[in-house]
């Protein structure tokens, strides 16, 4: 039965970015976007053990990959499927025909369309915004990840690694940096940068505008931190002449 997969609602964290519309003369007009928080099969997995339904996390990879294979059996005959009752995944042709064989025309102008079921759709009326970014020309952390395994968290361990996805992230220019700030009960941090740790070299595994991957220093204190990023990277060969920054979240790191 479906109802044995599923898996404890967590805190809702919908993130809106407002990006300058740049077909309105109106100097405070915006398009909205929201980044994607994506899940994997492995991510779903390790939820469902989590939640202790019962069910192993390769037995839930096993099933899904069979129902996938199953899925594209289905679409390959020209059959409709619906996913979960969440989607109905289904073909349509796409475009005008001209021609005297529109059997062949038509088949080079298949594609695939989903159509949300209402279950799905209550699910996003059910949503609240938690968090507005203008999109202003500065570094954007859309998501953290707790790394091995790319969970989506707020809470971390010293001497693994953490993944920042979002844009303009990438530590460049002289006097940039990523640090990890101690922050209060408020979720405040020091502005003089005294009791901040700074994130070396060789403690990167990924450094680039839409990805940084870094390990948690193994002698940091427990604790709630602030990660900041100062760069000056520009996105072309020369760097910015101003720092851009951005600081995220409120983390938990805690010890092995």
């Amino acid at each position: 039965m479906a109802d044995s997969l599923q898996i404890k609602d967590e805190d809702n964290k919908l993130v809106i970015a407002l990006h300058n519309n740049p077909f309105s003369t109106e100097k405070r007009n915006y398009i909205g976007s929201i980044p994607r928080d994506t899940l994997t099969i492995s991510n779903l997995a390790a939820r469902v053990k989590d939640g202790d339904r019962g069910l192993d996390e390769y037995t839930v990879l096993k099933a899904a990959g069979l129902l996938k294979k199953e899925c594209l059996r289905a679409i390959r005959r020209g059959q409709a499927v619906n996913l979960m009752g969440l989607c109905t995944m289904f073909i349509v042709p796409e475009g005008t025909v001209d021609g005297e064989n529109p059997s062949a025309a038509l088949s080079q102008k298949l594609a695939l369309h989903f159509s949300p079921t209402s279950e799905a759709q209550d699910a996003v009326a059910g949503l609240k915004i938690t968090k507005v970014i203008v999109n202003d020309g500065q570094p954007q952390i859309d998501g953290m990840l707790r790394l091995p395994g790319e969970v989506p968290s707020d809470t971390f361990t010293a001497g693994k690694a953490i993944r920042l996805t979002g844009n303009r992230l990438k530590v460049a220019g002289e006097g940039s940096g990523l640090y990890l700030c101690p922050a209060d009960g408020n979720g405040n941090i020091s502005q003089d940068g005294s009791d901040w740790t700074e994130i070396t070299g060789e403690q990167f595994s990924c450094n680039n505008p839409k990805r940084l991957e870094f390990f948690i220093p193994d002698d940091i204190a427990a604790g709630s931190y602030r990660i900041k990023l100062k760069t000056f990277f520009s996105g072309n060969k020369q760097n910015l002449k101003t720092a851009i920054s951005v600081v995220s979240d409120v983390i938990t790191i805690r010890n092995p």
